[in-house]
């Protein structure tokens, strides 16, 4: 399946679950701004053997390869640093959403929820990132997005 229609099909299947209008979007306050840091990004790629130099100004989403996604979640689970961790969540997602086929995205982005839940105070900024609530349409957003944002949603509705 292309991923045209795993955005269509993601479209469909989770608008209504997600229950974003444009008021509710709008309405999202940002979390406290966090980012990756150098130290994490070069320690992670000795770690993971990804390539990296200083001129990589997106690197987890650079580097993220969709086939290498279980290592990266073995290697998430034995982490402790929340600056890694973070960092590595930005790969996984984005591995995540470039995988070739729905099966796998759900799969993989189950695995993920599960993370991101346990570490919900790391990676909430990584959450809002994802969600893309700057934009109403999820046409125009990543194929990851619908679930990222029903996850904000389970969260927010938790507190």
């Amino acid at each position: 399946m292309s991923i045209t229609k795993v955005s269509v099909f993601l479209h469909a299947t989770f608008h209504t679950q997600v229950r974003c209008s444009a008021l509710d979007v709008m309405k999202v306050k940002e979390p406290k701004f966090r980012c990756e840091t150098g130290n994490a990004i070069i320690e992670l790629a000795v770690e993971l053997d990804l390539p990296y130099n200083d001129c990589m100004q997106d690197w987890s989403y650079e580097v993220a390869k969709p086939n290498e996604i279980e290592k990266y979640i073995r290697h998430y689970d034995k982490l402790i640093d929340e600056d890694k961790k973070f960092v590595l969540m930005e790969i996984m997602i984005q591995a995540t959403t470039d995988q070739d086929n729905e099966y796998d995205l759900k799969k993989y982005w189950t695995e993920l929820k599960t993370r991101l839940l346990s570490d919900k105070a790391i990676h909430e900024y990584t959450l809002y990132y994802w969600s893309c609530f700057d934009n109403e349409d999820l046409n125009y957003c990543w194929e990851i997005t619908p679930f990222v944002r029903s996850l904000w949603q389970e969260i927010r509705n938790d507190r």
